[in-house]
C-alpha cells in the first residue's frame, strides 16, 4: 500500500478538526503525528475514534490493499470519519448545526411507533459517496439515504434492531479490476463498521467481500468478522458470472466453513451477466428493471447452484439468509430436485435447518406459502424490510401482511420478529 494513504486518511481528520497540516510522516509514526496536531476537546476524541478504532490505513497496510487505488478516497473517508464525529455529540441541535455536506441532511421523517422490538434483518446503508459511484441499482436509481432518516425509519416501524448492508452490485463495481474490487470491499466494511460503532445498540452489519478473488475474500472476511465485529458475510448471487457453487468459490467456503463457531452468509440477489468474449454483458432479457423482476430469479439461479453442487451440504457450519422468502426459488425446487433424488431430502432438510428466510417486500400476501408448503418450520422466518430500496410508501402495508398472516400463529410472528433472529445471530447482535 502506497504511504499517501496514511498522509490522506490523517489530513481528512485533521480537516474537519481544523489542526495543523500533517507533515512528512511514516506509517509507524501516523498516530502520534495526528493525536499531536489535534485540536483538544471533541476534535481529539473524533481523531482517537478515527485512529485508535479504526485504523484504515494500518489496517489496509497490513493486509496488502492498496486504498489509493480509489480516486473518491478522500470524500469516503471524509464521510467516515464524520460519522464518529457525529456520534459523540448527544446534542441534536449540536448535532444539526455541526453535520457536514456528507449527505447526512435529512431526506424524510416518520412518525415514531409507542414501542420498538422488531428486529429487521434486511436493511441497506447508501453513503453519499458510494451512490455516485453507483447511481443504479438493478435497473432502478439507487436511493437518497442518510444515517438519521434510517433511524427515524426504525422508529417508524417498532424496529429496535436493524442487520444492514450494503446492496448490490457491493465490491464488485469495477469488475475485472481485483485491486479496485479489493480496495472498496474494504472501505465499504470500514463504513459499516462506523456506522455501527456510533449506534452499537441499534445496528450491525453484513461484510463484504472481495470475491471472485478468493484469497482476498478470505482476507477480508476475517478482518470483517474478526476486527470490525460484522454480524455475518453478504455475498451476491453472483461475482462477475460466478455463481455460488462453483468451484472457483469452493477455497471460501471451507475458510468460513472452518471457522469458530457459527458463520452466517446473508445471499443477495444481482444483476445476471453472461460472458462474451472477455466482456460481461447484462443478462435481463426484459424490458423490465433488473431489480424488479430478475432479481427474483437470480436467487433461485444461485440457490439451485448451492443445492446441485452440494456446496450446502459440504459446508455445514454455514447458515444462510434468503431475502424476499426465498423470491423464485421454492417454484423450482421439485422441478429440479425431484431429478436427483439421493439429495432431496437432505436438501429439504438443510432448507428447514440451515436457512432462514427474511420477509422483505410484499411476501405475506401469499407468496410465503409456498415456501412454508415445503416444511420450513416458523422458526426459520425472519423479518426484512430492504429499506430504503423498497420504496418507503410500501413499508407499513408489508409489515401489516405479516401481522395479518393466517399462514403463521401469532406466537409464531412474535418469534419471527424477536426471538429467530437471536437465536441464529446469537451473541453477533447486542441491544445491550
Amino acid at each position: 500500500m502506497k504511504t499517501s494513504t496514511l498522509f490522506s486518511a490523517a489530513s481528512f481528520v485533521l480537516a474537519f478538526c481544523g489542526g495543523a497540516v500533517l507533515a512528512q510522516t511514516t506509517s509507524d509514526s501516523v498516530t502520534d503525528t495526528i493525536v499531536a496536531n489535534a485540536d483538544a476537546g471533541t476534535c481529539q476524541t473524533s481523531l482517537l475514534h478515527f485512529v485508535e478504532n479504526l485504523d484504515i490505513s494500518r489496517g489496509s497496510f497490513s493486509d496488502n490493499i492498496d486504498l489509493t487505488v480509489l480516486d473518491f478516497l478522500d470524500e469516503a473517508l471524509g464521510e467516515i470519519a464524520v460519522t464518529y464525529e457525529n456520534a459523540n455529540i448527544t446534542d441534536t441541535t449540536t448535532l444539526s448545526a455541526r453535520r457536514r455536506s456528507f449527505g447526512h441532511a435529512s431526506h424524510g421523517h416518520f412518525s415514531k411507533r409507542t414501542t420498538a422490538s422488531i428486529i429487521d434483518v434486511h436493511t441497506h446503508v447508501v453513503p453519499s459517496w458510494y451512490k455516485t459511484l453507483v447511481p443504479v441499482t438493478g435497473g432502478n436509481p439507487t436511493p437518497t439515504w442518510d444515517l438519521d432518516t434510517h433511524l427515524s425509519f426504525m422508529a417508524s416501524e417498532g424496529i429496535a434492531y436493524s442487520v444492514f448492508s450494503f446492496s448490490a452490485p457491493g465490491a464488485n463495481v469495477f469488475q475485472g479490476s481485483m485491486s479496485s474490487t479489493v480496495a472498496l470491499a474494504r472501505l465499504m466494511n470500514e463504513q459499516a463498521a462506523a456506522y455501527v460503532r456510533s449506534n452499537p445498540k441499534k445496528l450491525s452489519f453484513y461484510a463484504v467481500v472481495p470475491l471472485p478473488y478468493t484469497a482476498a475474500a478470505i482476507v477480508e472476511a476475517n478482518y470483517a468478522l474478526d476486527h470490525l465485529g460484522a454480524a455475518g458475510i453478504f455475498l451476491t448471487s453472483n461475482f462477475e458470472g460466478v455463481y455460488l457453487g462453483n468451484t472457483q468459490l469452493k477455497p471460501f467456503f471451507d475458510a468460513m466453513n472452518k471457522r469458530s463457531g457459527k458463520t452466517i452468509f446473508y445471499i443477495h440477489p444481482g444483476t445476471p451477466y453472461v460472458k462474451v468474449g472477455s466482456e460481461l454483458v447484462e443478462a435481463n432479457p426484459t424490458p423490465y428493471a433488473t431489480g424488479n423482476i430478475e432479481f427474483y430469479f437470480e436467487t433461485a439461479r444461485t440457490l439451485m447452484d448451492l443445492t446441485l453442487t452440494q456446496t450446502i451440504h459440504n459446508f455445514t457450519n454455514i447458515n444462510y439468509i434468503i431475502p424476499h422468502v426465498g423470491g423464485a426459488f421454492p417454484a423450482t425446487i421439485d422441478r429440479i430436485l425431484k431429478s436427483v433424488p439421493t439429495i432431496y431430502n437432505s436438501s429439504l432438510a438443510i432448507y428447514q435447518t440451515r436457512f432462514w428466510w427474511d420477509s422483505a417486500g410484499p411476501t405475506y400476501y401469499h407468496q410465503v406459502t409456498g415456501l412454508l408448503a415445503f416444511g420450513i418450520p416458523a422458526s426459520q422466518l425472519l423479518f426484512g424490510t430492504d429499506y430504503p430500496y423498497a420504496p418507503s410508501f410500501t413499508q407499513a402495508a408489508s409489515l401489516a401482511a405479516v401481522q395479518a398472516s393466517t399462514a403463521i400463529t401469532a406466537a409464531q410472528k412474535v418469534a419471527l420478529f424477536t426471538t429467530n433472529p437471536t437465536t441464529l445471530f446469537g451473541s453477533k447482535i447486542s441491544r445491550t
